[in-house]
């Protein structure tokens, strides 16, 4: 008995070291995308990197929109697709190439653009749709370049999902095409269970790649991109690339002893050399709202 007691207690002293990990591990993550740099993710120009998941599609199964920085890489003689849905008995239910002539499908159905998209530079691509509006609509950088009805269509069920490749199969079985990998660079990927509308896609490409325009969206989110960062499996040659974002240095005082401390005499003797500009905000807190103005404008 007192064996099987002492077992007990270990084993629940391990458990709990264990959950407490993963709190801090879920709190480091959280504060590292409210508060870190940017992190692009760089897929290899090959057969093996890819990044693929299958969910429970229900809750978009009336609406999605998709919404991604993309930086493309390659030509318009590729299929670069960065995004596939796939479907038993619906091939190419969503498809989105770094190309998006040709290669913006949304319910198997080509969402006609002439659209050009530049090389090595990057631009936001959303694909929204709604069984309600019956409306599928492509915008580039903000504006809605295409629209087209979609008439009384809903998502197929029981699907892939695969990030990086051009991919045609409704399982996970990693089948992609010589010649047709994405090989760029994604940010910001996000699948909303919603059709969003004009003037958020708009704030949300004006607000530029270093906002945080995306959280005021999370009551919404479907697939999160700290999900696809953070905790989605990555095959091949796919690496993390930090964005340079202005205002970018000031993020080391979330992490310093100064932290919610208010600008005092101590603090400017310590911080001179880096931070001078906090003498205009001698007597104020280092809080969120004072760190974001200066991202804002120093």
């Amino acid at each position: 008995t007192i064996s099987f007691s002492t077992f007990s207690l270990l084993d629940s002293a391990r458990m709990f070291l264990f959950s407490l990990t993963l709190l801090i591990l879920a709190y480091s993550v959280e504060q590292s995308s409210a508060h870190g740099p940017a992190t692009a993710l760089s897929f290899g120009n090959d057969l093996q990197s890819y990044m693929m998941l299958q969910m429970d599609m229900e809750p978009v199964k009336e609406a999605i929109s998709i919404c991604s920085w993309i930086n493309k890489k390659t030509g318009d003689d590729v299929h670069d697709a960065w995004f596939t849905y796939n479907a038993p008995s619906k091939i190419d239910e969503i498809l989105i190439g770094g190309r998006i002539r040709g290669y913006a499908i949304m319910n198997q159905d080509n969402i006609e653009n002439s659209q050009a998209v530049p090389s090595n530079e990057w631009h936001h691509v959303c694909i929204t749709w709604g069984h309600k509006t019956k409306t599928r609509v492509l915008y580039f950088d903000g504006q809605a370049i295409a629209q087209e009805a979609s008439g009384n269509v809903k998502l197929t069920m029981g699907g892939s999902i695969a990030i990086g490749q051009f991919h045609q199969k409704e399982t996970m079985e990693a089948i992609f095409y010589d010649g047709h990998s994405f090989g760029g660079e994604l940010l910001k990927l996000n699948l909303y269970k919603r059709q969003l509308e004009a003037g958020e896609v708009g704030k949300m490409f004006s607000a530029g790649m270093c906002s945080d325009f995306e959280e005021s969206l999370l009551g919404d989110v479907f697939l999160r991109w700290e999900t696809i960062l953070y905790a989605t499996e990555r095959h091949g040659t796919i690496t993390e690339v930090p964005i340079t974002c202005p205002g970018d240095h000031w993020n080391v005082l979330y992490f310093t002893d100064f932290y919610n401390k208010v600008v005092d005499d101590e603090i400017l003797k310590k911080m001179e050399d880096q931070f001078e500009v906090l003498e205009e905000f001698f007597g104020h807190k280092i809080d969120d709202p004072l760190i974001q103005h200066l991202k804002d404008h120093h």
